[in-house]
């Protein structure tokens, strides 16, 4: 992948979760960060990890924007100790996650990016956990096969990017993302936005720059 932001290496990383150690690689911009993104990878048992395409554009938006990314493995998922839990151990990996974050860049805002099955949890996650995140990002929410969480409040700041050629996204069932959020659609793109990670990319960023200005 073609890196033409101003970063340092990236810092590949365990550390401590619910089910054993959780795998992670954080990047960070060449200035102090404003504020961090907890990214989510796809479903596990569909060979979903933090290396995921989709999930590293994402990330790239996020430097884009000032921000720095924590790319983690769910449980049973890449370099993670653990078992697939079908989302329910996976909120408290995300909250490991989260944690690790306001440790490292204490008082920055946390914002939850998801994509896919991990677009899913990171919506429960911020709904049972709206104090703790400053907004969130839906990348391909896949209303084919969940129903929308309803485990609290929906997230004062909510954006979602969706394909239009994505099988996985049933668009007659998207309208509590256009009642709770921004949505966009990307015409002709498919679940992994094949030839269009560059506009997951910018997406990202512009939702984070948008974002952070209010803040």
């Amino acid at each position: 992948m073609v890196r033409d932001l101003d970063i340092p290496p990236p810092e590949r990383l365990h550390f401590p979760g619910p089910a054993g150690q959780l795998a992670a690689t954080y990047e960070r911009p060449a200035r102090e960060p404003h504020a961090a993104v907890l990214h989510l990878h796809p479903l596990t048992t569909h060979g979903g990890n933090r290396r995921n395409n989709v999930v590293r554009h994402g990330a790239l938006g996020s430097l884009e924007a000032g921000c720095a990314a924590l790319r983690m493995d769910f449980r049973g998922a890449g370099d993670s100790e653990g078992e697939y839990d079908e989302g329910v151990g996976e909120l408290a990996d995300a909250m490991a996650g989260l944690r690790w974050l306001q440790e490292r860049l204490p008082g920055r805002p946390v914002f939850v990016w998801g994509f896919s099955f991990g677009s899913r949890v990171g919506l429960e996650f911020v709904q049972r956990n709206p104090e703790l995140a400053a907004g969130y990002l839906g990348v391909a929410w896949p209303t084919e096969y969940y129903d929308w969480p309803d485990a609290g409040p929906w997230p004062e700041r909510a954006a979602f990017l969706a394909g239009t050629a994505d099988g996985f996204v049933d668009f007659d069932k998207m309208g509590p993302a256009h009642e709770h959020g921004a949505v966009t659609l990307l015409d002709g793109a498919g679940h992994f936005f094949p030839g269009r990670l560059d506009a997951v990319r910018a997406w990202t960023a512009d939702a984070l720059k948008g974002w952070l200005q209010g803040l």
